[in-house]
């Protein structure tokens, strides 16, 4: 389990690890079925582009999380999901840096735009391509992520530590 010190990152090691489960469960799959994967396979394609929505759900999750106990302020609306990643990319002055430096922020963008793809067309435009891409972006962008995360933390720790003295 992931361990964090920061009070507002305690609830985030069950997100986080769950995410990266699933992410463990897909590398898992295609060691098993890479070559159903490698064709195109229908049931392949699905079980991976399934996959890759859970992760970016755990993301989401632990992003939301963090707009709510550090910056105060969850999205709400139709456009509350590109409202979550604009938001944790940019800094908020007194309360802390932006997360999410350019090239993470846009690989979650276009992880979001595949996590909606997944839910509503019912995998209608589901390519193997479109998997295979996302599926090598997340395996970039997750430990990013957790990187992200954990220098957050430092950093607002140091500033509470500092804030303490």
């Amino acid at each position: 389990m992931t361990a964090f010190r920061h009070p507002a990152f305690a609830k985030l090691s069950p997100k986080i690890d769950r995410a990266a489960k699933e992410l463990m469960q897909i590398e898992d799959f295609l060691s098993a079925h890479g070559g159903e994967m490698a064709v195109g396979e229908w049931g392949a394609v699905g079980a991976v582009s399934l996959g890759l929505h859970n992760v970016y759900n755990g993301i989401e999750d632990v992003l939301l999380s963090l707009a709510n106990d550090i910056d105060g302020l969850v999205p709400q609306g139709q456009s509350m999901h590109q409202d979550l990643l604009d938001q944790m990319h940019a800094e908020i002055a007194g309360t802390r840096p932006a997360m999410l430096d350019p090239e993470l922020y846009e690989a979650l963008g276009e992880l979001k735009g595949f996590r909606h793809l997944v839910r509503h067309r019912y995998g209608f435009d589901l390519t193997k391509s479109k998997v295979e891409d996302n599926l090598k972006r997340i395996r970039t962008a997750f430990p990013a992520f957790l990187a992200a995360v954990e220098s957050l933390e430092k950093i607002l720790l140091g500033s509470s530590e500092t804030d303490d003295r």
